[in-house]
Order: structure tokens, then sequence, then C-alpha cells
């Protein structure tokens, strides 16, 4: 009976042993976990607060969206940070930098200016921004992937495409920049049009703009 009774009570004492050590254990996993969090009370607009509500059952709770966009917060301050194609993105509009190809970029610098009309990538690059190849294009595809490829490259802030009742195109390009730059873009337009497509093209030269009249022959 006294070996029994022995035998309970050191159980016993063993079982609390082990919960009592459990709790302290959880109770200092706790502790830590809670330390890596900081109490903040901040003053918010009624515009940010707003926001707050909007995200916070995507984000689960108001501290998270916090969190998330303090962490944008320092990508946007540190570029360096973010993906490639974030800083080109942001570089494009920030820096007023321009997309150009290689083989552009090449003859640029060899300074030679008149092979950058014939040796481009400038089908290459429409033929990519519609996702098809030039022999299956309709003349306007190839016009309005012209427009859109320009545009995102940053060559100019705004491109408008527009056609008559007798199927003749105006293409307007508007830059910042000089008159040479229009007549530069204005020849090698009309390149790159006449070479791949039997057409008619006309050019209207301005300091900061340039049209284009545009009809397929």
């Amino acid at each position: 009976m006294t070996l029994i009774f022995k035998y309970y009570v050191g159980l016993w004492h063993y079982k609390c042993h082990k919960n009592i050590v459990f709790y302290f254990f959880i109770k200092i996993m706790s502790n830590e976990k809670r330390s890596y969090k900081k109490s903040v009370h901040a003053t918010i607009s009624h515009e940010s607060y707003e926001i707050l509500k909007q995200y916070e059952e995507e984000f689960g709770s108001k501290s998270a969206v916090v969190d998330a966009a303090i962490k944008s917060l320092k990508k946007f301050k540190q570029p360096q940070l973010m993906d490639q194609r974030s800083i080109w993105c942001r570089a494009r509009d920030e820096l007023n930098m321009l997309l150009v190809g290689k083989t552009t970029y090449l003859n640029y610098i060899k300074g030679k200016v008149e092979d950058v009309f014939t040796k481009n990538l400038a089908v290459e690059s429409i033929e990519w921004y519609l996702g098809k190849r030039k022999e299956i294009m309709t003349f306007e595809e190839f016009l309005n992937g012209l427009k859109g490829m320009w545009q995102a490259a940053n060559y100019f802030y705004n491109i408008e495409l527009e056609k008559n009742d007798k199927g003749t195109y105006q293409m307007r390009f508007n830059h910042d920049l000089t008159k040479d730059y229009s007549e530069f873009w204005a020849k090698y337009f009309e390149k790159v049009l006449k070479d791949n497509w039997s057409c008619f093209v006309e050019a209207f030269i301005r300091n900061e703009s340039l049209y284009l009249i545009i009809r397929e022959e």
C-alpha cells in the first residue's frame, strides 16, 4: 500500500512539474512574440482611416494594413529594394527615361545615326507588343502597335491615331523636346512604314510634335 501510494505521489509530482515547465515555456514564447510587436498610437486623417477600413478585411487587421503600407513606403523611398521591372517603370515616369533597343543604341554610340533608320528593332518590337507576326497583321493593327510601343517606350507623352471616311490615317505625336527630334522620328517612321507596307506617308513637322498622314496603297 505504501509503495502504491508513493508511486502515485511521484507520478503526480512528475505531471505537475511537466505542466509547470510547459506553462513557462509557452509564457516565454508568448512574451518573445509580443516583443516583436510595438504599440504605436497615431492620429490620422479621415481619408487615411477610410483606406485602412477598405483594406482591413483583405489584410486581416488594421495593424496588418499599416505594416504593409510602411514596407511599401520603404521600397518607394529606396527603389533598389524593388524588383527590376518595378524599378524600370519608376525610372521611366520619374526620371523620364527611354526604352531603346541595343541595336539602335550601338548605332547611336558609334555615331552612325543614319544606320538607325535601317538597323533597328522596330518591326520586332511591334510584333512583340501585339503578340503576332507582321505577316498576319492588318495595316491598322501595325499602326496601333507602333502607337502603343512608342508611347510605352516613353519617346512621346501622347500619340493619337485617327482614320477618316476615305481610309486615310493621321497620327499625331506629342513630345517636349525640339524640332530636330520631330524631324528624326518623322524620317524614322516613314522608313519603317514604307519598308514594310505599300503606303503613302507625308509628314508635317512642328517644334514639339509631328503629324503623319498615312494611306495604304
